[in-house]
């Protein structure tokens, strides 16, 4: 008999987040040829394989290597028998600053949705997401997404006002592979004011830790002889809502935040740097030729992988999803 432990205490107990590895373990529960353990403490288990909530790099600048999540990750990544919880790349189109009730409620009603990568954390990497086992039915299951997203896909028309530079959240974070945000968004106006000089907004994470407000004073003091150039940051009080901000760019640059993945729905080309994000493969070029991009518009491909690749709450505790992966791994 194969096991499989769910490692809820890699989230906050008791907490929204804990709704996740709950579900998870009652989808287990429908394959009794699989032995299950729901783990709250802080031991590791002899179980074969595993679940864990979000991941946590190598020399994470808050946290320490000796953490339970990375002794989680250093047992059963090497043999890649492990299963990440990732969030929804398409996120931003659930609500703009939601109360932590509103998110449980939603989650809930199953109207949030979550990824499940297995064996690593990064597409480029060998994440495997099965999306060939969920593909029939993908683009009706994207149709509800988009409805309960309430989503309007646009065509691209090469309109907008600004060039957007949507920032991880840097070397606190895992997308980033340690990037710090500021450098990577100094480096992208220096080469975008090779090419353009429209206004150019560059938009940090939304969580303001001091390592985000310390960046945020590295790059005000750069930009603060460069004309066109403004910061959307809680450290200066200027933080709208990400969807707007797309809907009036001419083009999204990020190094792999999810926060430009509606670029996707919007019509935006998008420039992407990481090859380790999710969705590098909806890259319209070099910044090179953002005067004159690239785009070919292949979304319906990428829409039906996006259906393919995200799960929400039903889909994992009924059974439905370990049902279909677990004679792959």
């Amino acid at each position: 008999m194969k096991t499989i432990a769910v490692y809820a205490n890699t989230c906050a107990l008791g907490s929204y987040k804990e709704l996740w590895p709950k579900a998870f373990y009652e989808g287990l529960q429908h394959h009794t040829e699989w032995q299950s353990t729901y783990v709250t403490n802080r031991q590791l288990t002899n179980a074969e394989y595993a679940w864990c909530f979000a991941y946590q790099v190598r020399g994470d600048i808050k946290q320490s290597d000796n953490s339970h999540r990375r002794q989680i990750i250093d047992k059963y990544e090497p043999k890649g028998k492990i299963f990440y919880l990732d969030s929804d790349v398409l996120i931003s189109y659930d609500g703009f600053e939601l109360h932590k009730d509103t998110i449980r409620t939603m989650t809930l009603q199953n109207k949030r949705w979550t990824r499940q990568p297995y064996g690593n954390i990064y597409a480029n990497q060998g994440a495997k997401y099965f999306e060939n086992e969920f593909m029939e039915g993908a683009m009706n299951r994207w149709e509800e997404i988009k409805q309960l997203k309430n989503i309007d896909v646009k065509p691209y028309n090469g309109k907008g006002e600004y060039i957007l530079i949507t920032c991880n959240r840097g070397t606190e974070g895992y997308s980033a592979e340690k990037k710090n945000a500021t450098e990577y968004a100094i480096e992208t106006i220096e080469e975008i004011r090779q090419y353009s000089q429209r206004p150019i907004i560059v938009r940090f994470h939304r969580v303001l830790s001091d390592t985000q407000e310390q960046d945020f004073k590295v790059l005000s003091k750069y930009i603060e002889d460069k004309e066109n150039i403004s910061i959307q940051s809680k450290a200066n009080d200027n933080y709208p809502d990400i969807i707007p901000v797309i809907k009036n760019a001419y083009a999204v640059c990020t190094w792999s935040s999810s926060s430009a993945t509606p670029a996707i729905c919007e019509g935006k080309p998008l420039y992407i740097k990481s090859k380790n994000c999710f969705f590098y493969n909806m890259n319209s070029g070099d910044i090179k030729d953002i005067e004159d991009p690239k785009v070919e518009d292949k979304r319906d491909k990428w829409f039906a992988n996006y259906a393919a690749t995200h799960y929400n709450l039903k889909d994992l505790s009924s059974g439905y999803y370990f049902g279909k992966v677990k004679n792959l791994i």
